[in-house]
């Protein structure tokens, strides 16, 4: 598996090809995604080639929104057949990969190891410092794509998104979990 020339080309692809208006699901979004699968894969004691698996599909996991916004899981899906074999990547490694990115999608639950690392690290800003300002970054994002939610109606969704989230895997329930709980009341606290 040739990962390194595999995340240039994506990257090199997010970068000149996502929309400009995509304020959160940004190249820069893809970054911290795949960052937080690094930490949390080691975390989690996986092998150097469980890693490469779990980077990859970070990497990919939001590749579908260079075509279009909603369901754009299986269209990541679909890219990573057509483009991970020119990197070397085998048919199994591809299918798992493609599994982890369609665990992504906004209803599903993980079941896997790697699809656990996936939503931990594609939700990890949840429990982070800079959670209010990455927030607002989709907030902006939605409202351009004609979900337009006031402040309150906004906190209300992110009330009942932070109520159903769960992080996974144990790396992640001890450093992220009490800062998203926390930004939890705060946002409660907004709409009194």
């Amino acid at each position: 598996m040739d990962f390194k020339n595999a995340k240039k080309y994506i990257l090199d692809r997010l970068e000149g090809e996502l929309k400009p208006n995509l304020h959160y699901h940004g190249v820069h979004h893809t970054v911290d995604v795949y960052e937080a699968s690094i930490r949390i894969a080691e975390l989690e004691g996986l092998n150097q080639d469980e890693k490469v698996i779990i980077n990859t599909a970070a990497l990919y996991h939001d590749a579908g929104f260079i075509y279009q916004y909603e369901h754009n899981e299986e269209v990541a899906a679909q890219l990573v057949k057509v483009v991970l074999p020119k990197f070397g990547y085998q048919e199994k490694e591809i299918n798992e990969i493609e599994k982890i990115i369609l665990s992504t999608k906004i209803k599903a639950r993980p079941s896997t190891l790697y699809e656990k690392i996936m939503s931990d690290a594609d939700y990890d800003y949840l429990g982070r410092n800079d959670v209010a300002k990455i927030a607002e970054t989709l907030h902006k994002e939605l409202f351009e794509y004609d979900f337009k939610f006031s402040e309150d109606e906004w906190n209300e969704v992110q009330i009942k998104f932070l109520e159903k989230h769960l992080y996974y895997t144990g790396s992640s329930l001890t450093l992220r979990r009490p800062k998203k709980l926390e930004y939890y009341e705060h946002v409660k606290s907004l709409l009194k």
